[in-house]
């Protein structure tokens, strides 16, 4: 369970792979994607209206960090959320962003053929 440690902001998780930088498989450390404009400008606009930006990666802290400060992308913290503390890794956001996510649909059965279904924004044709 997360504890609040004080009076936050609204946080967004942003995944880097497929958000952020463009992706289309892992190929080593240090070979990132371009960066999407379109999601910079967007991160811009969120950190203008007081959301606090949290990139949420697999990658290494290092590797992320000279790429999204040398791309001028919007961001407060790197795999975690100093706002709350937690047990496990992921960090507390009220919105995650993720070019592999299903939202739950309060019914899973329901989110079944979705699930299945699913392609990323990159994978359709």
């Amino acid at each position: 369970m997360a504890s609040k440690d004080n009076n936050s902001r609204r946080t967004i998780a942003v995944d880097f792979d497929g958000v952020i930088a463009d992706y289309d498989g892992y190929k080593g450390v240090g070979v990132l994607g371009a960066p999407r404009g379109d999601v910079r400008d967007a991160l811009a606009l969120l950190r203008a209206e007081g959301w606090k930006i949290v990139i949420h990666t697999t990658r290494g802290h290092e590797e992320v960090g000279e790429y999204l400060r040398s791309n001028l992308i919007p961001h407060d913290e790197i795999n975690s959320n100093s706002d709350y503390r937690t047990q496990g890794p992921k960090p507390v956001a009220d919105v995650y962003w993720d070019d592999r996510a299903v939202c739950y649909s309060g019914d899973a059965r329901s989110d079944i053929d979705r699930i299945r279904a699913f392609r990323t924004w990159s994978g359709r044709e």
